[in-house]
Parts: C-alpha cells; structure tokens; sequence
C-alpha cells in the first residue's frame, strides 16, 4: 500500500512537471510570435558618405567550414553589402579552404586557431587596418563608419572594447593594424591554448586578459600570477571567472602602454550583443553580434529576434550601387528611439559596475597592493 502511494506521488510529480513544462513552452512560443509582430517594412537611407579614403580599411571573418556560412547567412550578407557599397575589403577566411596555413595552426580550440589563422594571413593582405568580426556578427545599420574607431595614436596596434553583459574584453571582434607587432601579439594569443589552467579557463575569452597582462604589462609579473592563480586557476563557472577578469582589468587599467587600447562599455564601441534590448536597436548601434541561426527565435540564453525581414540571400548586386540600401528592410517595431535603447543599456550598464565593485572588493582584501 505504501509503495502504491509513493509511486503515485511520484507520477503525480512528474504529471505536474509535463504540464509545467508544456505551459512554459506555449508561454515561451506565445512570446517569440509578439516579438516579431511588426505592421510594416522600413527601408532607410543611407546617409553617410565615406569620402577620406587615406586609410586603407578591410573587414576579416575567420570560419571553420565553409558550410558555417549558413549558421551566419544574415550577418555574413549584411557585412558583404556593407563592404562593398562603402569599398572596404571583406576577407572571409574559411580555414578548410586554407590547407598550407592550417597545418601551422595545430591549436585544437578553434577560437584560439582563428587568431593563428589571421596572423599568417596579415602578410598578404594589403589593408592597414582591419576590423575582425566574429561570424555571428552582422550591420544592423550601415549609417556608421569603420574609421571612426580607429585610433589617431599611431602607436596603438589593437583595439579592443568592453562587453556590457558582464567584465570581459570581447576577444571576438576587434581593431588590428597590420604590423608586425601585431602578427606576434595574435600569435601570442593562439598559443596561449597551450597556458590554459585546467579550470573553467572561458576559452580566448578567458585568456585574452592574462594576455594583455603578458604582452601589456610584463612588469607587473606579480599581480598577473597573482590573479591566475588565485582566480582563473580555480574559476568553476562564469561567475569565479568573473573575478579573474577583474582582477585582471585592475592591473591592465593601472598599466602603462601604448600599443592595446580597451574601450569602455557603452557607445563607444562598434557593437555590442544585440539581445540586450531584445534585438531594438537605435541610430546610434552599427554592429549586433549574437546572430547564431541556432538561437534565432529559440528558447536559449542570447536568444534574438531579426530585426530584419530576411527571406532569402540578398541580392549582393545592389550593393556597390545607391540601391544598397534596399536590402536591409527594418521591422518597424524593431526601431527603437536613441534615448530609450541608450537608457536600457545604461541599466545593464549599472549592473555590471555594481557586480564589477563587489568582485574587487573580494579580492582586494588578499592583496592589498593592487
């Protein structure tokens, strides 16, 4: 008679979760179809001109496969369209084509590989500076320049930016002069796989600090060790990571050099995750990274919305002509005011700088020197 009863509770357990989970689904499907409600197409002008070409500008994406192509379709059409209707070159390197370079690059994680990739590429291809992109990235509005964010410093090799979402340098898009410099700084970085802690490491992400804390400021060898060891060493999850990243950016924010630049959270960035405004963006956005078609519209974190209609492959024609700009067709609901969008942000902003002080606090009080 007990075991009766225990197996019915138990069956009346799980019954209870079936009909929880089905809800949430219905919920969470219910919620994808509003979100991509809109009432009309937007197709905008572009009204920016690029008329100081001096600067010899290319835009790089490093894939695996060539079949990757179809994970990032969107992104990959809008960067192509970009390029063209604005003359930058657009390399997208696919390693699998590539069998003389990728016997050099024996890295085993390809997000260290595509760093090796890139720096035996720089010698054969003719731009000065290039903007590397993560595949998933795409222009969500093409009224913005790339040499806007070039630094007039010409002794800085690499610029990278803040993520808002949480202390990390973003490892997957960044600002490189084609120098020497920086060919050894990415190689550097590649071989960084064979540094890794045998710990919750977060791949380059992870590693890009301890870099730039080895190639930036090699005479704080102390406090880097310090931070590795105590943190990165023995990091578990995102959030342990997380205080090896700051830990980290306090040393690099109280280093001298020239050669990295790491710009803050916010707008002074090209691009940021799209997801954060639940895929509304602004005048003041240019590039949205997370456009993975494995969470388009799935119930999973960095889940994103198109802010796009995108039927089909666009028509890349048009794009070195002044009918460029009739491929991105905006869902009207998707256009955010700048204000609205900047004051979400801002919120997320606050967050991280909260969550950023009592990181530091934890570890200020083991090393009071920092």
């Amino acid at each position: 008679m007990r075991a009766f009863q225990r197996y019915s509770v138990i069956g009346l357990g799980i019954f209870v979760l079936f009909v929880i989970f089905i809800e949430e689904w219905k919920i969470g499907k219910s919620r994808i179809y509003l979100a991509n409600l809109h009432n009309y197409e937007v197709i905008r002008n572009i009204t920016v001109q690029r008329k100081d070409k001096k600067v010899n500008i290319g835009i790089v994406i490093v894939l695996q496969k060539t079949e990757n192509e179809q994970e990032y379709r969107m992104a990959l059409d809008t960067v192509r369209c970009y390029g063209r209707y604005f003359k930058y070159d657009v390399h997208v390197i696919h390693v699998d084509k590539e069998p003389d370079i990728s016997e050099k690059c024996p890295q085993k994680d390809f997000m260290f590989r595509r760093h090796c990739i890139l720096s035996l590429k720089l010698p054969s291809i003719s731009n000065t500076w290039l903007l590397f992109l993560d595949g998933d990235m795409g222009v969500i509005n093409p009224n913005h320049l790339i040499e806007t964010y070039i630094p007039t410093d010409s002794k800085t090799d690499v610029v990278f930016y803040s993520r808002i979402m949480n202390h990390e340098v973003m490892a997957g898009s960044y600002l490189i002069r084609n120098t020497e410099w920086s060919r050894k700084f990415l190689m550097f970085w590649a071989n960084f796989e064979n540094k890794l802690p045998k710990s919750f490491h977060g791949s380059d992400n992870g590693a890009i600090h301890s870099v730039i804390m080895y190639y930036g400021v090699p005479e704080l060898t102390q406090k880097r060790e310090f931070c590795e060891k105590t943190f990165w060493e023995t990091a578990t999850d995102y959030e342990s990571l997380s205080l090896f990243e700051v830990c980290a950016r306090e040393i690099i924010r109280n280093g001298t050099f020239s050669e990295i630049k790491i710009l803050p959270k916010g707008r002074l960035a090209w691009a940021r995750d799209g997801w954060l405004t639940n895929s509304v963006w602004s005048e003041s956005d240019f590039i949205f990274h997370g456009w993975q078609r494995k969470r388009h519209d799935k119930l999973v974190f960095a889940m994103w919305h198109s802010p796009l209609v995108y039927d089909d492959r666009w028509n890349l024609t048009k794009c070195a002509t002044e009918e460029a700009n009739q491929n991105w067709k905006y869902k009207d609901t998707f256009i955010g005011n700048t204000i609205d969008v900047d004051r979400q942000l801002f919120v997320k902003i606050q967050e991280q700088q909260q969550s950023y002080a009592k990181h530091f606090e934890l570890f200020k009080k083991l090393y009071k020197s920092l």
